[in-house]
């Protein structure tokens, strides 16, 4: 569950754009306080502190590629501290964490209130996306907004939490679906892993859970001596986010979710509704390619183009096409047939080469895009994600589970699912060996503040319905981006919907249910 960043980001930024943010730190417009010295910090003290120097990632992902000037303006205004709260939150007396924290002032000339922004993941570090927000689209929320960065306990600057057991685990080559054996000796391993990690430390690893998260964001907001907490979330941002608002519904103020995680937390009905919208993806792509059979040459319907593609598969899986650089098997086959829309074009013209046993020409042949490097702490987004899902735990109903998608969802249902909780083998889980939560998930519900939900039309991360099913639960309108995109709605043609909503015009947010970037 990916994060939200201008969409286009796709180069890595120079080493020189690295060292920008400490550098600007130094002279900003507002200048970060010194940090205490003496006794250390009470539990929900914030401190401020110099500005840590960004790694080479952080600084593409938030906008240093994309956006140097405004990157470069903005982070010299940036503050930068570490806030302190409990481990635990049921035992507020008992160990401690640092959590690290990022203000970008408002430039407008009223009072501002504090913008909470999180990126997703679970497990992207969203320290600086005040400045990949700033720097975009909706650059015009600092009119009003102070906005601000955390990194969610485990992540970023967070005291990461690490199992260099489970993130070096190789599932090794895949075939082209994996065999009960295979896939058992994959669960286990992965198993092991993780319940080495959890013995060196259950009790840190009992902390990352979406619930103390929520209560972080309170105490951040008390930190902040703000009345309420304003809060833009992205993919599991929407879930931390549905979160607080149901935990401390008095202190919300205006939310915004993009990319909707779904209410219900059972693992098995998350991962089939992503294959669900994947097979009717695939289904709105054969329409696509039928409706342009001068083009491609693949049919001129729906079905026969699909009929066509399934034994264009069925070859390729016994006889794979072999260059004297690339292999097109399987694997490859089932990338062009999941292609996104924005990239069609780019995997219709593979799939009309292979059916004619050429090899795709050139870098535009529909794989999937090359994205800026990850800021994901795998472990702790692991952890944050199985704390807030259930049946995760057995091998047996996850196999089980697999089966029945790959009979009810024949073209894709064999493929590994695209959301967190998938193994990276097919019918196996990234929450093996983890032990069960000891409290359950918080049942999103209706609460104060205004509500704006968030879904793309065509993407399959989190798919339309589970933005449907969380109004039901929270209230709130729904707004529907006609894109396939996942998350980025502040980068892109769309941004003056997400303005308009926090300035207050619900009229301009909500109208039509539909923008069309």
């Amino acid at each position: 569950m990916g994060g939200a960043r201008s969409r286009g980001v796709r180069t890595v930024a120079g080493v020189m754009l690295a060292g920008l943010l400490a550098a600007a730190c130094a002279d900003g417009d507002v200048r970060p306080q010194a940090a205490a010295t003496g006794a250390p910090p009470r539990t929900g003290e914030l401190t401020w502190g110099t500005c840590p120097e960004p790694s080479e990632a952080e600084a593409q992902v938030w906008g240093a590629a994309e956006h140097r000037p405004a990157y470069a303006r903005h982070a010299a205004r940036l503050r930068c501290g570490t806030l302190t709260v409990p481990a635990d939150w049921t035992a507020p007396q008992g160990r401690r964490l640092e959590l690290a924290v990022a203000l970008l002032p408002s430039t407008g000339d009223g009072p501002a209130e504090p913008l909470a922004l999180n990126p997703g993941g679970p497990g992207v570090s969203g320290r600086l996306m005040p400045i990949g927000i700033a720097s975009g689209g909706a650059r015009a929320l600092l009119d009003r907004y102070d906005l601000v960065g955390l990194d969610v306990r485990g992540t970023g600057r967070s005291g990461p939490a690490t199992c260099p057991a489970a993130e070096s685990l190789d599932a090794g080559p895949q075939p082209a679906a994996p065999t009960h054996r295979t896939a058992r000796a994959y669960w286990n391993r992965l198993a092991r892993a993780h319940a080495t990690c959890a013995e060196a430390d259950p009790a840190r690893l009992a902390s990352l859970t979406t619930t103390n998260a929520a209560h972080d964001l309170d105490a951040l907001r008390r930190a902040l001596r703000a009345p309420r907490l304003h809060y833009y979330g992205v993919s599991w941002g929407t879930s931390l986010g549905a979160t607080y608002r149901t935990l401390f519904p008095t202190h919300s103020g205006r939310t915004l979710l993009e990319s909707v995680v779904s209410p219900d937390p059972d693992l098995r009905g998350l991962l089939d509704g992503v294959t669900r919208a994947r097979e009717q993806r695939f289904e709105h792509f054969t329409a696509w390619l039928a409706a342009r059979s001068d083009r491609y040459g693949l049919g001129t319907t729906a079905d026969e183009v699909r009929t066509r593609l399934l034994a264009l598969r069925e070859r390729l899986t016994t006889r794979p096409l072999r260059t004297s650089d690339s292999t097109y098997g399987r694997v490859e086959t089932d990338q062009y047939l999941d292609a996104e829309p924005a990239d069609r074009a780019g995997a219709g013209a593979a799939l009309s080469s292979l059916a004619r046993g050429r090899a795709p020409a050139g870098d535009g042949d529909g794989k999937p895009r090359t994205a800026a490097p990850p800021l994901v702490a795998p472990f702790a987004g692991t952890a944050l994600l199985c704390s807030q899902v259930t049946h995760a735990a057995s091998f047996t109903e996850q196999w089980s589970a697999y089966g029945e998608r790959r009979t009810a969802y024949p073209v894709l249902g064999a493929t590994r699912p695209m959301f967190p909780g998938s193994g990276e083998v097919p019918g196996t889980s990234t929450c093996a060996g983890l032990p069960a939560p000891e409290r359950p998930p918080v049942e999103p519900g209706r609460a104060g503040g205004p509500l704006l939900l968030v879904a793309h039309r065509d993407e399959v991360i989190t798919p339309l319905p589970w933005a449907r099913a969380m109004r039901a639960r929270t209230g709130g309108t729904l707004l529907v981006v006609g894109d396939g995109e996942h998350g980025g709605m502040a980068g892109g043609g769309c941004a003056g919907r997400v303005v308009g909503f926090f300035a207050g015009a619900e009229g301009a947010a909500a109208e039509g249910g539909v923008c069309k970037p």
